[in-house]
């Protein structure tokens, strides 16, 4: 008994001691403006656990009374150390302006670096900057934010796909966009569907739910993904919780939409179209007045166009396809927690109806994370989002039930409707025949469908165990689901559908993909003071990918509108079903050393194992080194007052790239479904390649990051020299085998160029700030060697060793004989030698005429008084080159008139000898092949575009306070407004997507909305 009451009392005691050797330590963390600084990272030298500062910047905690120095540190905050000795209210804390970039931590592969240590390309975007932005997906807000990353849409449809590059075009056959990581999950980017015109799966990541991204661009950032991080790796972290009290944000917006880019090169009206109409059958002798050409025009005998269209209907096509679309979205969100548990959960709700007829879209989406410290040594973590979205889109390119086909193509006396209002089709007046296009889009995108739904669902688990205060182990299992159901219906009354009384066409698609991660983290002190150390990483990865796709066709519907799913159609047309998969196994490793943040060397390695190749070399290696010097840290900068800061980065290393080219290529196969006799069979459908193997990108870069004026401006520069050898090609077979050609590796290709970015900040003050970021990169593309060095026609490009590969090669316009009206061509690229005759021109390179940009980059002003902020970002875009597919047919100079509607550009064509003009004389017929295919056609694809301007007004904190919120903000914002500095005869919007060819796409939107945020 005595020795239980001994016992009690000692533990009493010790607990009390204990007790007394703890403090509260509380304070506000504020940014050098005056703002708090949210999610800042409050920890303690010798003192394990740690909290993160709230909305309004204050931390709690209980430390041990010992602790003297506290570390206030985050992604995109600089670390900065305080005295706490003995304190306990430590009031607010002001980061200082002398804080240094260097010591911001950013998020890199598998985890999280200071700057000091990065001596990779690495960019980062902070979530504030994309969210709430009025688009769809993450990778639009992306446009003019980092250097080197091109960003386009082809399409501005509703939940449309966007075009990404980072530092040119790595690959001829495979795939060229870079790897997204979501949470640790390899997400599936771009456009999944196999019948919608265009989706993007990102669509489903709410922009709202993303805490950052960070843009891998070089070998020593991207090598560690080894054979996937070939074209660029995008990191995406979405939010988390906070220590502290439950916060909620709350935001919602409203707005609409309109058209971002009217040409001045319109389609012609009725009256500009008789005159073409005289003009060209003058021109042809068909006549010699214009009363004679009024009545050829209007003979049976002739045109045939009816008197009364003729003369007094004049539609504006454009107007009929389009319209004010509108928009919103909600999204509400929950964070908070404790030392020992964090969790953030999310919901949105996004709607987008698009300013062309039949288009739009609609998206749910949630978020939940949760993260448990269990005790000093083990973490769990689990992190999930989703979203449901439903999208209509109506057709591309040459379809003749495309609305922005319609709006170019369709005669301007046409009407849309009959006089009850009923769209018009196969009328008394002989317009829009049943068996002939373009269709009226008044009747086809009310009676067709095209809908794509959506269902995905990305995220993970992990268990980090901290075996030694400087070993920890990760094991992380991340995963992505994605379905897919698409449904087609081409109504049996009008249109594509009516010759076959109805066509339908249903898609399923399943993708699931999974990333299994463990890896341990390892850091060593090298000396006492601790200035000198290394890091390490080592680990295993299995990946694996599965795919599955049903389609089903069917015609020959019943006589009604309202049985429009496929289970009505009489007669099966296709069913098949298509099951992929692949997988690859990994060992990596990656490691710096860092001597007193002065000099920093790093390393990586990964060796991959992949289904997609062939047995003889099933892995491959890939590698990087790199170094920089933080010379800012030297004793002969510390002083400085003009350079606060300069960091030197070099590195080199080989990635590689197995996407895009199927996961079956180096296998020899046979395809099913044939028939032999009557009976089941199959035939060889592949020749297989056991030496196929990957693409391999050597990449070289030197880069300088250097502050100057306490950084208020500072600068990133980078040179890189990108190589990709053993590109994959179809190398030719004598058709003997049976088969074209095979795969193999041969062939190279180079990417050089420059990237620049600027930050200043010309005024900073407690009360103003003005922030300005710049960004501007060069690329330079060139094809190495080919097989035997014959080029590869591809399209309107043709790979060939020493050009470009988005080289446009066409024959060369010479423009027009000014004594004969007559089109003219250059016989060959030399341009020595004119002719006019459209077959005696060949096919030919001219170094301006290319795809891809000479240089494109954004721009950003920020303006910040009291709680106003006013932002406007600039994108731009020059050099290149743009492909008008269809202007053979709208600028014919008389072969499609009365077929087609023509561009206004017709109506500057040659009248008289001494004219200089582009275009030709215009007779009935045509005028010498002069619609062929040539440069003629190509637009400058240069435009500067305000691509966002935002007025944001937080209402002061007295005020706020009295209503217990902790903020509330009221906001006006713009995309796309204005496009300026355009070729002026450009017919389309020049934002056309990497491969700078038009197809009718849906029109890039113009939108704006209004919202509100309250957090509480």
């Amino acid at each position: 008994m005595r020795k239980s009451v001994l016992l009690l009392v000692s533990f009493l005691f010790l607990s009390v001691t204990l007790f007394a050797q703890s403090r509260i330590v509380s304070g506000k963390v504020l940014m050098p403006s005056g703002e708090p600084a949210v999610g800042a990272t409050v920890t303690f030298k010798g003192f394990n656990k740690g909290t993160a500062t709230g909305t309004d910047g204050t931390f709690n905690i209980s430390v041990p009374a010992s602790v003297k120095v506290m570390i206030i540190s985050g992604i995109g905050i600089a670390s900065q150390q305080i005295d706490v000795s003995g304190k306990t209210e430590l009031g607010s804390i002001t980061l200082s302006n002398s804080s240094k970039v260097l010591d911001e931590v950013v998020v890199v592969a598998y985890g999280q670096a200071k700057k000091t240590n990065i001596t990779g390309a690495v960019a980062t975007v902070n979530g504030g900057e994309i969210a709430d932005k009025p688009f769809t997906s993450p990778d639009k807000a992306l446009q003019g934010e980092v250097a080197g990353v091109q960003v386009s849409s082809a399409s501005g449809a509703p939940g449309s796909a966007t075009d990404i590059l980072i530092r040119g075009l790595g690959s001829l056959t495979a795939q060229a966009s870079p790897l997204w990581v979501i949470d640790g999950a390899i997400a599936q980017t771009g456009d999944l569907a196999q019948n919608t015109v265009t989706s993007n799966v990102l669509a489903t990541l709410n922009p709202d739910d993303i805490e950052s991204i960070s843009v891998l661009k070089d070998a020593s950032a991207t090598a560690i993904y080894g054979s996937k991080g070939a074209n660029g790796v995008i990191i995406v972290t979405t939010k988390r919780g906070r220590v502290g009290k439950t916060r909620v944000s709350f935001s919602a917006e409203t707005g609409g939409n309109s058209i971002a880019f009217l040409p001045s090169n319109k389609s012609c009206t009725t009256p500009e179209y008789q005159t073409l109409l005289r003009e060209a059958v003058i021109n042809a002798g068909l006549a010699t007045t214009t009363a004679q050409a009024d009545a050829f025009i209007t003979s049976p005998n002739g045109y045939g166009v009816q008197p009364a269209n003729y003369t007094d209907y004049n539609t504006n096509w454009l107007k009929q396809v389009t319209r004010t679309g509108n928009q919103s979205q909600y999204n509400l969100s929950f964070s908070g927690g404790n030392e020992k548990t964090i969790f953030y959960l999310s919901g949105g709700y996004f709607k987008q109806i698009g300013e062309v007829v039949a288009s739009s879209y609609i998206r749910q989406n949630g978020a939940f994370s949760i993260t448990h410290h269990a005790n000093d040594w083990l973490t769990v973590s689990a992190v999930v989002d989703g979203g449901a979205s439903t999208q209509h889109t109506p057709f591309n390119a040459g379809f003749f039930d495309n609305p922005a086909l319609a709006a170019r193509f369709l005669l301007p006396w046409f009407t849309p409707y009959n006089a009850d209002g009923t769209p018009k089709y196969n009328d008394s007046l002989n317009q829009f025949p049943l068996n002939g296009g373009p269709w009226n889009p008044a009747y086809t995108q009310v009676h067709n469908k095209n809908e794509y739904q959506q269902t995905n669902l990305r995220g993970n688990v992990a268990l980090e165990i901290k075996i030694l205060p400087n070993l920890k182990v990760t094991s992380r299992y991340a995963a992505e689901y994605t379905d897919i159901a698409e449904d087609q219906y081409l109504n049996p009354f009008y249109g594509d559908g009516y010759s076959t009384q109805g066509f339908g066409e249903s898609v399923y698609s399943r993708y699931y993909d999974y990333t299994w991660s463990n890896f341990a983290d390892w850091r060593q002190n090298l000396n006492r003071g601790g200035d000198i150390y290394f890091d390490l990483k080592v680990g295993y990865e299995a990946y694996q990918f599965n795919s599955y796709i049903l389609n089903a066709q069917g015609q020959n519907y019943p006589i009604t509108l309202s049985l429009q799913y496929l289970a009505a159609a009489s007669t099966p047309l296709v069913a098949s079903v298509v099951p992929e998969d692949n997988a690859t196994t990994s060992e990596f490793s990656s490691g710096d050393i860092n001597y007193k943040d002065r000099y920093v060397l790093s390393g990586s390695f990964r060796r991959d194992g992949s289904s997609v190749f062939g047995a003889n070399h099933p892995f491959g290696n890939f590698y990087s080194v790199g170094g920089t010097w933080n010379v800012t840290n030297e004793h002969f900068l510390q002083n400085s007052r003009i350079i606060s800061l300069l960091k030197l980065r070099g590195s080199y290393g080989q990635v590689g790239n197995a996407n895009g080219f199927g996961n079956y290529s180096a296998l020899s196969t046979y395809s099913y479904g044939k028939t032999y006799n009557n009976n089941p069979g199959e035939a060889p459908s592949q020749v297989g390649n056991p030496n196929l193997t990957w693409e391999k990108i050597n990449t070289a870069d030197v880069g300088v990051d250097a502050g100057f004026l306490n950084e208020r401006i500072v600068v990133t520069a980078d040179y890189y020299d990108r190589t990709t050898v053993a590109l994959i090609q179809g190398v030719p077979l004598s058709l003997t085998s049976g088969f074209a050609t095979v795969n193999e590796n041969v062939g190279s290709m180079s990417n050089k160029g420059i990237e620049f970015a600027l930050d200043v900040k010309p005024i900073r003050s407690r009360s103003f700030l003005w922030d300005l970021n710049f960004n501007i990169a060069h690329n330079t593309n060139r094809i190495i060697s080919l097989y035997n060095g014959k080029p590869i026609a591809n399209g309107l490009f043709n790979y060939s060793v020493g050009h470009d590969a988005q080289e446009f090669y066409i024959r060369q316009w010479a423009g027009v004989n000014v004594n004969a009206g007559t089109p003219q061509w250059y016989t060959d690229g030399t341009k020595a030698t004119i002719t006019g005759s459209y077959d005696s021109a060949n096919l030919a390179f001219n170094s301006k005429y290319h795809a891809d940009p000479s240089v494109y980059g954004g721009l950003t002003n920020t303006l910040s008084w009291k709680g106003l902020t006013f932002i406007v970002q600039l994108t731009y875009n020059f050099g290149n080159s743009i492909f008008y597919n269809y202007g053979s047919y709208l600028n014919s100079d008389g072969l499609y008139l009365t077929a087609f509607n023509q561009d206004e550009e017709q109506l500057k064509s040659w009248q008289k000898p001494g004219d200089h003009t582009n275009v030709p004389q215009i007779i009935a017929g045509g005028n010498h092949n002069s619609e062929g295919s040539s440069t003629r056609y190509l637009y400058n694809g240069k435009f500067v575009r305000v691509r966002n301007i935002e007025l944001d007004y937080s209402l002061p904190k007295s005020l706020v306070g009295k209503a217990k919120l902790d903020n509330l903000t009221l906001y006006v914002r713009g995309t796309n407004l204005f496009t300026f500095d355009t070729d002026k005869e450009i017919p389309f919007d020049p934002e056309t997507g990497v491969s700078s060819t038009t197809n009718f796409e849906e029109y890039i939107p113009k939108t704006i909305v209004g919202g509100i945020k309250i957090q509480f």
